[in-house]
């Protein structure tokens, strides 16, 4: 059988409009700047290396892969242990490998075989609900490489782990091994809020983390050094208006006044020059990828794929509801890029790589051995 024939071919072509536009949104965001100017180019690359990536794994059997996830989780916890030995750091942290002809990040990397091994841990309750020692054996796995990541510290990346601890529970969790997690996520709210309120008592947070907290407190405070990003974010989505600027005519992202526009903050750019209903449009765009994914879920033909898609699917719809809430404001700025637009090779491959294999669970979908 041709698994071609099997795609979901609304799905794919969905991604590859959202490909396309981070294109469009990178070169509009560097075509002032004669550093950047050809990064547009280089993303290009990337979505098709990632294109690439996606069809071959929609194609390959995601239960062989499965197979395997402790392989590839054992050599992602052992690059994240390296990385911070031994990896440059950017923006405060440690989180890539350099080399010759491009850079690294092996946490974004991870997400792929976190999502391999919870699926495979997870596949064997098919029969029955896990237990609450179950459900505490599987928060080590996700713990070991969420923690190595914070130590890096990339708290954006590690915040897109956080699915991981509750959706496998929800799925095939008991009762007690549920309420353990509602528990849990109310007191990471508490964390998070001392955290918030009291940066000074969190001894593992790096002196910009603190300031980044404090800004989000006190947006106005100091908007001309910590503050800064979201306050030309903001400036940038309310000068956009309805319809935008036009694609190469916003103020703030031709004259430069937007930091990282073309990575974290590349949203904004598409606010000012697509206004509110390109943005809406990229988000109704994403609306139906995540529906296609979910009915993929329902449709698998094992425990194992529905877990594998729904964990897909709180990954990156946890990415991009931190990414659009960080360009506004609503929480503190974390580095989190927004899938598919940002401009990065290992967010784009690790992106494309992940809904390869919801695909792969489609492809698969009549075969159950």
């Amino acid at each position: 059988m041709n698994r071609f024939s099997l795609l979901d071919r609304g799905a794919f072509l969905v991604t590859m409009i959202l490909c396309c536009l981070g294109v469009v949104f990178i070169h509009s965001a560097t075509r002032a700047s004669t550093l950047d100017a050809n990064l547009w180019i280089k993303q290009m690359i990337w979505v098709c290396l990632g294109m690439l990536a996606y069809l071959v794994l929609s194609q390959f059997d995601y239960k062989k892969l499965v197979t395997h996830a402790n392989v590839f989780y054992i050599a992602g916890i052992i690059s994240l242990a390296l990385v911070l030995l031994y990896g440059d750091r950017i923006n405060g942290a440690r989180s890539w490998f350099r080399l010759p002809f491009m850079s690294v990040q092996p946490s974004e990397f991870m997400k792929i075989a976190t999502v391999l091994m919870i699926a495979k841990y997870f596949s064997r309750f098919q029969e029955r609900q896990s237990s609450l020692l179950e459900f505490l054996v599987s928060s080590i796995l996700i713990g070991i490489p969420f923690f190595l990541i914070i130590l890096q510290p990339d708290m954006g990346t590690a915040l897109v782990y956080v699915p991981f601890f509750v959706i496998p529970n929800f799925l095939v969790g008991n009762k007690e091994s549920i309420w353990v997690t509602v528990a849990g996520s109310m007191l990471v709210v508490i964390l998070i809020l001392g955290v918030v309120f009291k940066p000074d008592w969190v001894f593992f947070l790096k002196d910009y983390q603190k300031n980044r907290i404090v800004s989000f407190i006190y947006p106005d405070r100091d908007t001309s050094n910590t503050g800064y990003q979201v306050h030309q974010s903001k400036i940038s989505i309310g000068q956009g208006g309805l319809l935008g600027k036009g694609l190469g005519k916003g103020q703030q992202t031709q004259m430069g006044f937007l930091p990282a526009q073309h990575n974290d903050f590349i949203l904004a750019v598409a606010s000012e020059e697509v206004g509110f209903v390109g943005v809406a449009l990229v988000f109704a765009l994403f609306l139906v990828l995540f529906m296609r994914a979910f009915t993929t879920a329902l449709e698998a033909s094992d425990a194992m794929g529905s877990i594998l898609v729904m964990l897909v699917i709180g990954t990156l719809f946890t990415q991009t509801l931190f990414n659009a809430a960080m360009l506004i404001g609503l929480v503190p700025t974390t580095g989190i890029p927004f899938p598919l637009l940002s401009y990065g090779g290992s967010s784009l491959l690790t992106s494309l790589s992940l809904l390869g294999l919801i695909q792969s669970v489609r492809t698969h979908r009549f075969v159950n051995h």
